[in-house]
């Protein structure tokens, strides 16, 4: 349905932290990503982390868990439901952190679960098997030729461990197309779709 400013509720984030994205576990509780975690501005020395809220009908939702990880830069959060698994992507840290969802609580599976250059965005597979993961490029060096953006393939265990499968580069643009754009305002790749 529609929303209306009657339904909408602004609440302030413990700890001063910044969240970054949101997805929702089975229960409906909201999982957020906090890009700096409880340091709050930005601080590239602190890692990230996740808050699992309840109480989410109250006009104050609560935080029920909260899991922190040396990663930095937390951005992305989504949840996979078949295997109860959420995983962030860590922009600055080059990594995603894989977690698990038992009894209403978030539990760290692994600071580093997988590592690519510059995750900027991911996805599951339809059936929840797989995780697609987009890297940049924009760390692997000065030169903008050789600044190759990649699609990851994970497959995801019920362990909440992520195996890579494959890495796949051809036909995606590198960060030197971007100079041939006579506007100059593509940035590489900047997202993913999964179908």
């Amino acid at each position: 349905g529609l929303t209306s400013a009657k339904d909408l509720t602004q609440t302030e984030v413990p700890n001063n932290s910044i969240p970054f994205s949101f997805a929702f576990d089975d229960e409906g509780q909201l999982l957020v990503a906090e890009a700096f975690g409880a340091a709050g501005v930005p601080n590239v020395e602190a890692g990230g982390s996740v808050s699992l809220y309840n109480d989410l009908d109250s006009f104050i939702p609560t935080i029920k868990s909260e899991v922190t990880t040396t990663e930095v830069t937390t951005c992305w959060v989504r949840y996979n439901p078949k295997k109860a698994c959420a995983f962030t992507t860590n922009n600055g840290g080059g990594s995603i952190s894989s977690m698990k969802v038992r009894d209403g609580k978030l539990h760290l599976v692994e600071d580093v679960a997988a590592q690519l250059d510059t995750p900027i965005d991911f996805d599951f597979s339809s059936d929840y098997e797989f995780l697609y993961a987009l890297s940049t490029g924009h760390l692997l060096s000065d030169d903008l030729a050789l600044r190759q953006p990649a699609i990851f393939v994970y497959k995801v265990s019920s362990d909440c461990t992520l195996e890579k499968i494959q890495e796949a580069t051809e036909g995606i643009p590198t960060e030197a197309d971007r100079e041939l754009n006579s506007l100059g305002v593509v940035n590489g790749v900047v997202g993913l779709a999964i179908f």
